[in-house]
């Protein structure tokens, strides 16, 4: 499809809230630029809500919410969401967007962290979410990473010392490889990050605990645990303006049926539940994101994987308490999951650890390495990968620095590999989006019982993949309200004004099989259902009737008398 923006770096806030205003211009019968409140350093937390307005407003069809990432540094994250939104308004004409714009709507939030975001962009140092000291106001002892060489990077540093635990290897001095437990004389090194020592006792290195190490996806009401529980967690759910301005608008935003959030890295896309393992959720709804994850791998390659049991290990002691993934599905029933993007593993061949955590022999990790620089050369990438340099550190003496740039080759793709990363993504989304419930009126008709009354038929179906209710966790929740069903037009004779038939299944219900006959299948619940009034009217008269669900939308028919 086509783009009008190039992707040939990652964007800074401002040139994100130009280009939003420029779409918000361009197209006023399909978007809708709004703020959900301000970051902690006063910028707008952009929404750009995508429609074909001619069907309907916003709020009132089936809501696809895609957030850029949470996690400061996850940039390639904010690109995929602005390709979102570049694709869906630079191809109107094409038959696949239109029909998905008649019947759904995109909210699209490019950058919720801006300010983390920015700092990351325009300081060497690496970010968690936002830049905020926590959960300790000063510095503590240690190794505090920093730039030392000034060259706008923070590598690693190399230590010569007998007590080293690492030796150049002599094919590759870029490479280090292990000491083995029998070598006593040769040249021998410690590694650590690039940066200075706080306290420093003249023997001892440690790692100080991080500066700004609040996790803005650890930090959401659901299953929220404080500090000594879950690390990142906050002083409270929402306790800085990012998180708390989210978690108020996703609460009121009632509409939303599926949700995808932008991480990197690693080539996974991963479902709930992150808290609980899989075998505590509701089973209809595992199933469901089973089908969405089937399409991911068709479009991307990439592994999918539930949180808690496939990612963390349902063993695991790392917690992902206070998930925005769990606060989205549990908190709010909406179909929400996550993706790990840039697989740097495939991209160089590297044995992977996943689709089932795997801890990889020394051996493996040594191979991976190789394949990796291998990876860089045959690339050209050897301005992202520094060999290493000799350096004065102002408390160690001689030491050398070198290695990856962690930002822009590690953590995020290097420029030249943004775009496929953007591309597969928005194919991925502009399928999953098909899945959700779309309502229509079929078998309509009018029946003259006598002269002025008349029996009015219809029938109320849902033709998406999606029941009405999205997530069953929504009905869990008594959140979800029966679908309503009105008639206007004609003074009706016997009957409610108000219909309210409940929720309606997707074809997703229909279980299917293969016999000796055929195919079969068995329809489990309802996917339509049949609404009735009795009217007063002259023959000739048009009558309307109307249906409303919560996430399914609206749709409506008219009736000649």
């Amino acid at each position: 499809m086509k783009a009008t923006y190039k992707y040939d770096h990652y964007y800074n806030y401002q040139e994100i809230t130009d280009i939003l205003h420029e779409y918000a211009d361009k197209y006023p019968k399909y978007t809708r630029l709004t703020s959900i409140g301000k970051t902690t350093e006063e910028r707008e937390m952009w929404v750009l809500a995508v429609t074909d307005t001619t069907t309907g407003e916003y709020d009132e069809k089936p809501g696809y919410l895609a957030i850029g990432h949470v996690h400061a540094g996850e940039v390639t994250g904010s690109m995929c969401a602005m390709y979102l939104a570049d694709t869906l308004l630079s191809n109107l004409e094409d038959e696949t967007v239109a029909a998905l714009l008649k019947n759904s709507t995109f909210y699209i939030m490019p950058r919720p962290v801006a300010d983390g975001a920015e700092f990351y962009l325009t300081h060497p140092d690496m970010i968690r979410s936002i830049n905020i000291p926590y959960p300790f106001e000063t510095e503590m002892p240690g190794l505090v990473p920093s730039d030392i060489d000034g060259d706008g990077v923070i590598r690693n540093m190399l230590i010569k010392t007998p007590f080293g635990l690492w030796k150049k290897d002599p094919k590759d001095k870029r490479m280090l490889i292990r000491r083995q437990a029998d070598e006593t004389t040769g040249d021998f090194y410690n590694v650590y990050s690039e940066g200075l020592i706080n306290e420093y006792d003249g023997v001892k290195i440690k790692s100080a605990p991080s500066k700004y190490g609040l996790d803005l996806n650890r930090n959401y009401p659901m299953n929220w645990n404080p500090e000594n529980k879950q690390p990142g967690g906050g002083l409270y759910p929402g306790q800085v303006s990012e998180s708390r301005n989210l978690i108020e608008w996703i609460s009121k935003q009632r509409n939303l049926v599926s949700s995808i959030i932008f991480h990197t890295s690693g080539g996974m896309y991963l479902y709930p539940p992150a808290g609980i393992p899989a075998s505590q959720s509701n089973q209809k709804d595992q199933e469901m994101f089973k089908a969405f994850m089937k399409i991911a791998k068709e479009e991307t390659g990439y592994h999918q994987l539930r949180i808690k049991d496939d990612y963390l290990g349902v063993d695991s002691k790392a917690p992902a308490d206070g998930s925005l993934d769990d606060y989205l599905y549990y908190g709010n029933g909406v179909f929400c999951h996550s993706v790990e993007t840039w697989n740097l593993a495939e991209q160089c061949g590297m044995i992977p650890e996943y689709p089932k955590p795997k801890k990889l022999t020394e051996e493996e990790e040594e191979e991976n390495q190789r394949k990796f620089l291998a990876w860089v050369d045959k690339n050209g990438l050897n301005d992202f990968y520094k060999e290493w340099t000799t350096f004065e550190h102002p408390q160690l003496g001689t030491i050398e620095i070198g290695g990856p740039d962690k930002k822009f080759l590690l953590q995020n793709p290097p420029v030249q590999f943004l775009p496929q990363e953007v591309q597969k993504h928005t194919r991925y989304i502009l399928r999953h989006a098909k899945t959700m419930p779309h309502l229509i009126f079929t078998e309509e008709k009018s029946v003259k019982l006598a002269e002025g009354l008349y029996k009015i038929e219809a029938v109320l179906g849902n033709t998406g993949f999606m029941p009405t209710y999205a997530t069953s966790e929504f009905v869990n929740l008594k959140l979800a309200r029966d679908i309503e069903v009105t008639l206007e037009g004609a003074e009706i004779a016997d009957g409610k004004d108000v219909q309210k038939i409940g929720q309606l299944e997707g074809f997703s219900s229909v279980k299917t099989r293969y016999s000796v006959y055929g195919p079969a299948n068995i329809e489990q619940e309802p996917l339509k259902k049949k609404v009735t009034w009795y009217i007063r009217g002259k023959e000739g008269t048009e009558v309307t009737l109307k249906a409303v669900s919560q996430k399914a939308g609206k749709a409506s028919v008219k009736i000649k008398l």
